[in-house]
């Protein structure tokens, strides 16, 4: 008698995403490749991930120009942080892939954990002038990051310099300002038009005598 023998509940599971992984890779061949530039937001990012928890009591700050005038232990630290679909992502709707904003935001939260561990490695205080480096290609921008989506996964690559001691504070949320209303200006007043004189050799002559001559005098009589 031959005895079967079925794998376990997360076997199954892992098997299940692999084999859902494999058909969605197999519709992209080589010549269509996914490669999406995406332009994430650094404070939504954070909010949605565990970046604080990661961080603790580290600063971090992104932009070149947040690293002027720090006091720096180690220079261009580069690191790649990759978010992949997991085991979880199959679910009973058939949702295999998530969206390519929480692939990103899952590679954001990879590359911090990175840079976190080579900061305390390097007893810093803060990572500063954080930018993406993705490929060589520099993208420095102090609240936006370039993130990489794939078919499967997403990529971020960021670049930072470790700090110790105080950094420059994070600059404040801007405040949108509200103009007063225009003052109400009155109209000037109106300047009275004087019409020029006409030119001399379009003056009107003179209108004729209304009075009639004398008539001549009477001739003197003869002797």
């Amino acid at each position: 008698m031959t005895t079967f023998r079925f794998p376990s509940f997360p076997a199954r599971a892992s098997a299940v995403a692999l084999a859902a992984a494999a058909t969605l890779a197999s519709t992209c061949g080589p010549a269509q490749a996914r490669n999406v530039r995406l332009m994430e937001s650094v404070p939504d990012t954070i909010r949605v991930t565990r970046t604080h928890d990661i961080l603790g009591n580290l600063d971090l700050r992104f932009g070149s120009d947040t690293a002027r005038g720090a006091s720096l232990v180690r220079r261009d630290v580069v690191v790649k942080g990759v978010g992949t679909t997991r085991v979880k992502d199959v679910g009973d709707d058939d949702r295999v892939r998530p969206s390519d904003h929480d692939l990103c935001a899952r590679a954001f939260e990879d590359a911090i954990t990175q840079l976190a561990f080579a900061a305390r490695g390097a007893r810093a205080s803060a990572i500063v002038g954080v930018i993406s480096n993705y490929e060589g290609t520099v993208f420095d921008d102090p609240t936006h990051f370039e993130c990489h989506a794939g078919a499967l996964k997403a990529a971020v690559t960021l670049r930072a310099q470790l700090a110790v001691g105080p950094v420059a504070p994070e600059p404040p949320a801007a405040v949108p300002v509200l103009s007063p209303p225009p003052t109400p200006v009155a109209p000037p007043a109106p300047v009275p038009v004087v019409s020029p004189p006409p030119p001399a050799d379009l003056v009107p002559p003179p209108p004729p005598p209304t009075f009639q001559p004398l008539p001549p005098a009477p001739a003197p009589a003869p002797n």
